[in-house]
C-alpha cells in the first residue's frame, strides 16, 4: 500500500510530507483494526467492568481517529504547505469532542444504549437513556463532518490526477466509502435525536447501519488500496520509461519541422524518424532536450501581426470556447504560419506575442505541464481552424512585409 510513497520521496521537495502520509495510512489501518477488535467477544467482556461498557467510548474514539488519519494522508499528499497546521486544528477539535463524549458517557456508563450485543438498545431497540443518545450524536456528528471533508479532499486529488483514469477510479471509490460512512453517521444522529425528543423509531439502529457500515468500510479500504497500488504501478520504472518515450515520440513531428529551420539548436539530433524510434535509452532526458529544443526553435520563428487574432476568430466561429483547447489551436496556427514565412524567406514585422502568452499552461512553469502543452499543440496542427488560417498567409505576409527602403532606414 505504501510502496509508491518511497518513489514520491525522490520526486518532491518535502520528504517529511511523504513520511507523514505513510505513517498516517499505517496508523489508519492499525486503529481501524483495533476499533473493530474491541467490539467483538471476548474483548467486550474484558472491557466491561462492573457493568460499565468501556469498549463503547474506546471504539467510537478509535473510529473517529481512523477518519482523521485518512484525512491526514490526503493532507500530506495534496496540500503539503498547510498540512501540519490543518491537522493540528482537526486533532484539537477531535480531542474536545471526545472529551465531551466521555463526560456524557460517564453520566451513566452502564446504560443498555452502550451495549451493542443482542440485548442492547442498538440491536433490540426501545427507548434511549437520558444522556446516551447525546453521546452518540456528539461522536457521529464529528464523524459525518470528517466524512464530508475527506470526500472533498479526495475529489481535489482527482482533479490533480489530470485525467489518470484508474487513479481517479480509486479515489472515487474511497469517496463512495466516505459517503457511505456519512449516511451511517447521519442515521445515527437522526435516530438518537429522535430518542432525545422521546420518539422511538419503529426500527433498530443495526438494521440500517450494519450493512451500510460493511459496504462503506469495504469501499474505503479498496479505494485507498487501489489508489496506492495504481500510484505504485504508474511510478514503476518500466511505466515511467514507456510514458517518457511515448511523449518524446509524439513531439517528433513538431520538433522535426523546427529542426529543419533551426538545426543549430538541436543536441545530437536523429537523422530520421526511424532512427529516432530506435533511441530507447534514457527517454526522459531525450524528452527534456526535445521540449527545450522546441521552445528554442519556436522563439526564432517570425509570425506576422494579426495571426493570433485571426486564429482566435476562426476558432470562435468553429465553436471553440476560450481555454486550453483554443490556446493550443492558436499556437499551432502561429507555428504553421511561421513555418511558411521561414520557407518563403520573407522579411516581415513580427507579432509581439511571447510564446508563454499563448497558453496559461506554459505560464505555470511545470515541466510535465509544458510537455502536455506541446503535445496539445502538435495535435492541434491538424485542426481545420489552422488550415483556414493558412489560406490567409499570403495576405498576412503582404500586410507585414518590410521593403528594402524601410529596412535601410
Amino acid at each position: 500500500m505504501f510502496a509508491h510513497l518511497r518513489r514520491w520521496k525522490r520526486r518532491i521537495d518535502e520528504p517529511w510530507a511523504v513520511s507523514s502520509a505513510k505513517k498516517s495510512l499505517l496508523a489508519a489501518a492499525v486503529v481501524a483494526t483495533v476499533s473493530y477488535i474491541v467490539v467483538i467477544p471476548p474483548f467486550t467482556t474484558l472491557l466491561e467492568i462492573d457493568g460499565m461498557r468501556l469498549y463503547w467510548p474506546i471504539a467510537m474514539s478509535l473510529g473517529n481517529s481512523t477518519v482523521i488519519f485518512v484525512y491526514m494522508f490526503y493532507l500530506f499528499s495534496v496540500q503539503r504547505e498547510t498540512a501540519v497546521r490543518t491537522a493540528r486544528r482537526v486533532w484539537l477539535i477531535y480531542i474536545a469532542v471526545t472529551l465531551a463524549m466521555i463526560v456524557v458517557f460517564a453520566m451513566n456508563p452502564t446504560s443498555r444504549d452502550y451495549d451493542i450485543g443482542p440485548d442492547g438498545r442498538y440491536q433490540a431497540g426501545g427507548p434511549g437513556d437520558s444522556f446516551a443518545p447525546l453521546a452518540y450524536m456528539l461522536s457521529m456528528t464529528f464523524a459525518a463532518v470528517m466524512n464530508v471533508v475527506v470526500c472533498r479532499l479526495g475529489w481535489r486529488w482527482v482533479r490533480k490526477s489530470r485525467g489518470t483514469r484508474w487513479l481517479a477510479m480509486g479515489l472515487n471509490t474511497n469517496a463512495l466509502g466516505q459517503i457511505g460512512g456519512l449516511c451511517m453517521a447521519s442515521h445515527q444522529v437522526l435516530y438518537n435525536g429522535a430518542l432525545l425528543l422521546g420518539v422511538v423509531p419503529p426500527w433498530t439502529q443495526n438494521i440500517v447501519e450494519t450493512p451500510v457500515k460493511g459496504i462503506a468500510g469495504l469501499l474505503t479500504m479498496f479505494g485507498l488500496s487501489a489508489t496506492a497500488v495504481i500510484l505504485w504501478i504508474r511510478n514503476a520504472k518500466v511505466v515511467v520509461w514507456a510514458h517518457a518515450n511515448r511523449a518524446r515520440r509524439r513531439l517528433y513531428p513538431l520538433w522535426s519541422e523546427l529542426h529543419k529551420l533551426s538545426p543549430r539548436f538541436a543536441v545530437d539530433p536523429p537523422s530520421s524518424n526511424f532512427r529516432d524510434m530506435l533511441r530507447i535509452r534514457d527517454p526522459y532526458k531525450g524528452l527534456i532536450n526535445r521540449s527545450i529544443e522546441i521552445g528554442d526553435g519556436r522563439l526564432h520563428l517570425r509570425v506576422p501581426p494579426g495571426t493570433s487574432e485571426l486564429a482566435r476568430r476562426f476558432g470562435h466561429d468553429a465553436g471553440l470556447q476560450d481555454g486550453p483547447e483554443l490556446d493550443a489551436v492558436i499556437e499551432a496556427a502561429r507555428l504553421e504560419v511561421g513555418f511558411v514565412v521561414a520557407r518563403a524567406g520573407a522579411n516581415i514585422r513580427v507579432e509581439v506575442v511571447p510564446v508563454v502568452e499563448a497558453s496559461r499552461l506554459v505560464q505555470e512553469g511545470d515541466f510535465a505541464t509544458e510537455v502536455r502543452w506541446w503535445t496539445e499543440v502538435q495535435t492541434a496542427r491538424s485542426s481545420p481552424v489552422v488550415a483556414q488560417v493558412l489560406t490567409h498567409v499570403p495576405a498576412l505576409i503582404k500586410n507585414s512585409t518590410i521593403d528594402s527602403a524601410s529596412a535601410s532606414r
